[in-house]
């Protein structure tokens, strides 16, 4: 963040004035001959493309019960079998689904409270000067040290309750947002905030109007990275601050070479992890339908 700084108290970076797109054609240039015969034969073949998801996932589990099941190449003890995973899967459901709702309610509050603050932060950091010289080399310093390095500190101020695990997840998602926040509204199209001033629109106005919305899709790839994250440290943190949650487990599992409820707690996470960020892609497709290429 060091090298971009705020600029008059706002964010324009300094940049050529951008030309015309497509070198000055405009909307009334030709549509080149078959044009449309190609997209329309993109979007049936692109139909199709979700099997290969589908059909990779299937490589993966055969060739894991062939390698365990089926020519016992691997010992159970060092990768247990799916017929393994399915009877720790039986026998411990109901405890599974406990813990897999305490670390997904602990991962949703985590990344909520820290994107929030994160972008709001990240904003300000762009909008006043003064602002981001005060914090930024604070945050830089900061930044790089893992949140798991902080679990001694946390344990000591807030004891073994949730306040330190929330805290913990929601520090990586801010130092995560501020940064990407920042970068993105520092790159606005300097096009846009000179026509938006042109009409009259005040500094608050086209932060509002102009910067916050062009940011969006930026700001939702970073939500996505900052999904991962939080259940990346919120397990982390289970390790050695929780009684329940998936981390919990996971460690409980380890310290008695359990490995076939060690990997069913990998395969929970994992999956959990996957289904929030289908939900994240499914909301910011209908947040960003102006995007080209965008992902449904």
């Amino acid at each position: 963040m060091a090298a971009d700084e705020p600029r008059n108290g706002t964010v324009e970076p300094l940049a050529a004035e951008v030309t015309a797109a497509g070198g000055g054609a405009g909307p009334s240039a030709a549509v080149p001959p078959g044009h449309n015969v190609r997209v329309a034969n993109e979007r049936k073949k692109s139909r199709y493309l979700p099997l290969l998801s589908v059909l990779s996932l299937a490589v993966v589990i055969f060739l894991w019960w062939l390698l365990t099941n089926g020519t016992h190449s691997i010992a159970p003890l060092k990768f247990p079998s799916p017929s393994e995973a399915w009877d720790v899967v039986s026998e411990l459901k109901g405890n599974l689904l406990k813990a897999a709702w305490a670390t997904t309610w602990r991962v949703l509050v985590s990344w909520a409270i820290g994107c929030t603050l994160g972008v709001a932060f990240g904003l300000l950091l762009g909008r006043f000067k003064m602002a981001y010289y005060l914090a930024n080399p604070i945050i830089e310093a900061i930044r790089p040290v893992p949140p798991i390095a902080l679990i001694p500190f946390i344990i000591l101020w807030f004891g073994l309750g949730e306040t330190g695990r929330i805290l913990l997840g929601s520090l990586s998602c801010f130092m995560t947002m501020v940064v990407i926040t920042y970068v993105a509204a520092y790159n606005v199209n300097p096009v846009y905030l000179r026509a938006a001033r042109s009409l009259g629109a005040g500094e608050n106005a086209v932060y509002r109007t102009v910067i916050l919305r062009a940011i969006v899709p930026q700001l939702v790839g970073g939500i996505r990275i900052c999904a991962a994250l939080t259940w990346a440290v919120i397990v982390a943190a289970e390790y050695l601050t929780a009684q329940n949650g998936i981390g919990y487990i996971l460690i409980q599992a380890s310290r008695t070479l359990n490995t076939p409820v060690v990997l069913v707690g990998t395969i929970i996470v994992g999956f959990l992890a996957f289904l929030l960020e289908r939900i994240i892609r499914l909301v910011s497709s209908r947040l960003t339908v102006w995007v080209e290429g965008n992902e449904g």
